[in-house]
């Protein structure tokens, strides 16, 4: 009788263990049901407020694997074999997870007769960017030091190695450049591959390679490359080194965006790897994370060189979620995994969202991530544009990606990012490929999600999301891209539409859903529609877009109130009088690629790096740098002050949200679960009283 009291204890005290930690990873929004439901939901659209610039360029891919059956708008390099890599022999080192191998591996899918053409890997950059239709190229410049030497296979961990199978990087070579570099010599100049670059293609307004990365992932330098033994890298060698190489491209290609640090991930960002550092301390307190320091130092050095150094602020963003069972849900396949990766696009944007990854979870109060970087831009490097070059929520193969993609788009638009590109796990990824042309060609004649989003909500089903979309071109056309997240359960969704211009009617839908990767039109019979409503019912695991088309009686341009093509006010920390180096121009807000805004806002004044316009990289050159220079008229300020002063809508039916429970709450009541476990089986096993 004594055993079977002790059972039923046990049994008691699991389930309550069971219950508490499972309420307080619910109530903070870790915990997440496999089959999850919410019925239906209600949609509201308002055409008229809330609109903001969709930048063009965050419909991004890295270059990997195949690029067929996609539309992007920006192609960059990728791998940790660029940061050594020897442009003038295209040898490079493949780093730890290649067993340290110098090899040729970045252009061996070309014939070996091209192997010792200077700088293949930009070529195959480019071909790959003419192949398919890819009208922007951003290309990375190794700044770590070192440049493999030859293409002998694995090298050793030793001093010697490091002599013979290296060679030196320098940023500026101060002497003539050639066209057919010198092989010969110890060192590896990285300007003369600007020059090389622009001598081939062209410079950046001319349709060549439109902005180059100061390499990938500095703060990983070390445990990639374990064989040259490098220090952790400091915040002030980063920034003289991010400094150094970014005037050396400007002195060549002023017109050239320059993207920094792309450093990996939320870790990277706080300290660079290196939590040993006394940057920040050092600051006595100025600074609250890395990012901080990099953007005030790129800023002073700005000043100091009388031109921007720092174009875009870029990061790299993989989501390290897990499962309760330690899975890392970018390799998920399992329904877990599937419903994690759905909700953990929330880190970049929402503060009540607490991600299920050792990182988030410790550094809690740098997140949401966009937010928080837009706020160091904003009291740091005013103007600096925002990008996530490298990001990645997984399930390629599976609807779970796709909508974790649509979702990172939707949210790149609504929080301004300048530019995004997607960089997936393997070569095949038909799911995010299909979310990706639900926004740049939903119906395979080109039609995209619309240059405006404009107002949309959802009233906080986490279920389910809503983007909502009009076109400078078409202004009579609204697209609305929804999702639902329910895994088995179907959702019926009500949508209603405000405006005061146009008159609304479902014209035709598209959808990807689990069957397949294909986005297939759908009959329009299964929706129910009138004046500026439309109601239907979304398949388990679906995502669609509506493209509505609105009817007037007056006929209304709103071209002008979207987009504006004058440049915007420069800063103040750099002189009207400065300029850039000799034989360079002043880029100007039209040029082919991210234009460069001169800096002249005060100190103290806060500036949404968004609020400007944003510019073609695929235009060439049409101003002088007078004409930059001008400052916005009165009747387009007037119309962008109309745009964005309204961006929010509150529902004053909406309910306030339960607050959550602190994290250190919760990790106490699991503490206290465990004890009363352990002690439970204390008792069953070794009292034998």
């Amino acid at each position: 009788m004594k055993k079977y009291k002790q059972i039923l204890s046990c049994a008691a005290a699991i389930a309550a263990a069971c219950t508490l930690t499972g309420k307080a990873f619910a109530d903070s929004g870790l915990f997440v049901e496999i089959i999850p439901t919410t019925g239906g939901a209600s949609i509201f659209v308002d055409t008229d407020k809330g609109q903001k610039k969709i930048s063009p360029y965050i419909y991004g891919i890295n270059d990997i694997g195949d690029l067929k059956n996609i539309s992007p708008t920006v192609i960059k390099q990728r791998g940790v074999s660029l940061s050594s890599y020897n442009w003038e022999t295209n040898y490079s080192n493949s780093g730890a997870e290649g067993m340290n191998a110098n090899d040729i591996s970045l252009v061996d899918d070309y014939p070996s007769s091209k192997w010792e053409t200077p700088g293949l890997c930009a070529e195959k950059l480019a071909a790959r960017s003419r192949m398919n239709n890819i009208p922007v190229k951003l290309l990375t410049l190794p700044m770590m030091g070192y440049a493999a030497a030859d293409s002998m296979g694995i090298v050793a961990n030793d001093e010697s190695s490091k002599n013979t199978r290296w060679k030196q990087v320098l940023f500026s070579k101060n002497d003539t450049y050639l066209n057919h570099p010198d092989i010969n010599d110890d060192t590896v100049y990285i300007d003369e591959y600007v020059s090389f670059l622009v001598n081939r293609f062209g410079t950046a307004s001319e349709g060549g390679i439109n902005g180059y990365f100061l390499d990938s992932e500095p703060d990983k330098w070390n445990t990639n490359f374990p064989v040259l033994n490098l220090s952790p890298l400091t915040f002030s060698e980063l920034a003289d080194r991010s400094a150094s190489l970014a005037n050396a491209v400007k002195a060549i290609d002023s017109n050239a965006f320059v993207f920094g640090p792309s450093v990996s991930g939320l870790q990277g960002c706080i300290d660079l790897g290196n939590p040993s550092d006394t940057g920040l301390s050092a600051a006595e307190g100025e600074y609250s994370w890395f990012i901080d320091y990099y953007l005030s130092e790129m800023r002073a050095r700005s000043a100091q060189t009388g031109y921007r150094l720092l174009d875009v602020l870029d990061v790299h963003y993989y989501t390290e979620a897990q499962t309760p069972l330690g899975e890392d849900i970018r390799t998920g396949t399992d329904q877990v995994a599937n419903a994690l990766r759905m909700q953990s696009v929330r880190t970049l944007w929402d503060p009540d969202y607490t991600e299920t990854s050792v990182t988030v979870m410790m550094n809690k109060q740098f997140t949401p991530v966009i937010p928080n970087l837009q706020a160091s831009i904003r009291m740091n490097y005013p103007k600096t544009r925002l990008s996530f070059s490298e990001y990645d929520f997984g399930g390629g193969e599976n609807m779970s990606g796709a909508i974790a993609e649509i979702d990172a788009l939707g949210v790149f638009a609504e929080q301004e990012v300048y530019l995004a590109c997607l960089s997936p796990l393997s070569d095949k990824y038909p799911f995010q490929k299909a979310a990706l042309n639900l926004y740049t060609d939903y119906d395979g004649n080109g039609s995209g999600f619309g240059d405006t989003l404009v107002f949309s909500e959802n009233h906080n089903d986490e279920l389910s999301s809503v983007y909502a979309a009009v076109d400078s071109d078409e202004p009579e056309k609204l697209r609305i891209i929804l999702t639902n997240k329910q895994m088995v359960t179907e959702k019926d969704f009500d949508i209603v539409i405000s405006s005061e211009k146009y008159s609304y009617e479902l014209e035709s839908a598209f959808a990807i859903n689990s069957d397949n990767a294909d986005i297939e039109e759908c009959d329009i019979e299964n929706f129910t529609y009138d004046d500026n409503t439309v109601s239907f019912t979304a398949d388990p695991l679906g995502a669609y877009i509506l493209v509505l088309n609105g009817t007037s009686a007056e006929e209304t341009d709103i071209s002008e109130s979207v987009w504006t093509t004058e440049s915007t006010e420069s800063d103040t920390d750099i002189s009207e009088e400065s300029h850039l180096p000799e034989d360079s121009t002043v880029p100007s807000e039209t040029q082919s690629l991210l234009v460069i805004s001169d800096m002249t806002e005060s100190e103290t004044e806060v500036i949404n790096p968004s609020d400007e316009t944003v510019p073609d990289l695929t235009e060439s050159q049409t101003e002088s740098s007078e004409t930059a220079k001008e400052t916005v008229s009165e009747t387009e300020l007037t119309e962008s002050t109309s745009i964005s002063e309204d961006t929010s809508h509150s529902d004053p039916q909406e309910e306030e949200a339960p607050p959550s429970v602190p994290l250190p709450l919760k990790i106490i009541i699991s503490m206290m679960c465990l004890t009363v476990i352990g002690g439970v089986i204390y008792i069953l096993i070794f009292d034998r009283k």
